[in-house]
């Protein structure tokens, strides 16, 4: 007859003790558990959604990785068109709070990673790193995943496994994160491009109608200065005044329409920076009055002059002040702000207009992205995303400068500096102190 020891032995293989037996045991059941549990994580990695943002995404990974690993921050990086993009996932006592680190690149992916341990350094100079590449189908690394821990240790067998696991689910995701970017940053351009021919045909066709008007309005201002000599002391000579002027006023509208609506090389002239924005209000100053907002104008003294196309900063500033009624649309109070100021910037003097609203504000990430071709924070149908760009390409040709400050919910002012002339800042005796308006 077999004795206990024995029947163990033959039941588990081991050769041991009741003790040691269900030691082994118990060690083996909390292997289990952590495969399964390391096999649910990677199960909820392959479920990020592809149109989420890589804050959202980067935060997502964090909070899943943080079971199964130990670490104290967590970064995702994507490397595209040239530029490493690092996001790095802060716990702050109740979730992940993400940060961007950005940065040039024009390395071979081995050295990909010294950089991207070197961006991270920076801000957490007391961590260690630990990266492991994400790479396409064809074999091309565009991004990591990295561990970041206050203490230094090697990375066993183990965790190096699950990590290069966690890795080849989560590239799986990311490249195709990246590629719907891709295609629906492709469409969003078609769309733009379709709405910016739309929007050319309509400047044709307000030309048209413009051209049309003038002639029916020269008759109007003709026949009403004959009427104005002929009636001098009539009753109905007030009258026939307020026609003249208001006839006056439309005939101005035209022209800076036409103008406005004209492509062609303009001619550089001085130009007073308090006579564009008049020349501007002129022009839109209805639809910004049937709005409901209050727009505040501070005119700096003596005029500021520059040497420039009036009618393309004309066109500048159109863009800003209707950008500026659509921030504040649906705020109580909105309000325009529109102020000329003197700058003096590296011994330089400057002609600065600055556009304030209490709009909705733009988001810090957006904000380094609003000038850049067809990116619009407004709805498809609203906007086309040139305004902004073509503003800056028109200010720096005039060797000035067009930037922004905004808080989300708050504000937003854009501000333009050009050259001031030079008889302007002679004349005016002693510089002002840099000013930002």
């Amino acid at each position: 007859m077999h004795t206990k020891q024995e029947i163990l032995e033959k039941l588990t293989g081991i050769q041991s003790s009741r003790k040691s037996y269900y030691s082994e045991l118990v060690y083996l059941i909390e292997e289990m558990k952590k495969k399964n549990k390391q096999l649910a994580v990677i199960n909820q990695l392959t479920q990020i959604q592809i149109n989420a943002t890589w804050q959202q995404t980067t935060s997502y990974i964090a909070a899943q990785l943080s079971q199964i690993l130990v670490f104290e921050h967590f970064a995702l990086t994507i490397v595209k068109g040239g530029m490493l993009s690092s996001y790095l996932a802060k716990w702050n006592d109740a979730d992940w709070q993400c940060h961007t680190l950005t940065q040039t690149v024009s390395v071979e992916a081995p050295v990909l990673t010294g950089q991207v341990h070197l961006t991270l350094a920076e801000v957490l100079p007391e961590h260690h790193a630990t990266s492991v590449p994400l790479r396409s189908q064809l074999n091309q690394t565009f991004g990591f995943l990295t561990l970041l821990r206050q203490s230094k240790q090697l990375v066993d067998r183990d965790e190096a496994e699950l990590i290069q696991l966690v890795a080849s689910h989560v590239g799986v995701v990311v490249e195709n994160s990246l590629l719907f970017q891709d295609v629906n940053e492709k469409i969003k351009i078609e769309a733009q491009l379709i709405q910016s021919a739309k929007m050319a045909a309509i400047g044709e066709m307000a030309a048209g109608i413009a051209h049309e008007l003038n002639s029916p309005l020269t008759a109007i201002l003709g026949n009403s200065q004959l009427l104005m000599r002929e009636r001098t002391d009539a009753p109905e000579a007030p009258l026939m005044k307020d026609i003249y002027q208001c006839g006056v006023r439309c005939k101005k509208i035209i022209q800076n329409l036409l103008t406005f609506s004209r492509q062609e090389e303009y001619l550089f002239s001085t130009t007073s920076i308090d006579e564009v924005v008049e020349d501007v209000l002129g022009l839109i100053g209805y639809q910004l009055s049937v709005s409901g907002l209050t727009i505040t104008r501070e005119m700096y003294e003596p005029p500021l002059l520059f040497h420039g196309s009036r009618h393309q900063i004309e066109q500048i500033v159109i863009n800003l002040l209707l950008n500026a009624r659509d921030a504040v649309a649906g705020r109580e109070a909105p309000q325009i702000v529109i102020r000329s100021f003197l700058v003096q910037e590296e011994n330089s003097s400057y002609v600065g207009l600055s556009v304030y609203d209490n709009g909705t504000g733009i988001c810090e990430e957006q904000l380094s992205q609003i000038f850049q071709p067809f990116f619009s924070t407004k709805e498809r149908t609203k906007g086309t995303g040139l305004g902004l760009s073509v503003s800056l390409g028109i200010a720096e040709a005039h060797g000035g400068k067009l930037f922004a400050e905004s808080v989300e919910g708050e504000y937003s002012k854009f501000t333009m500096l050009l050259p001031l002339l030079a008889d302007e800042e002679d004349n005016d005796g002693e510089k002002a102190d840099f000013d930002r308006g």
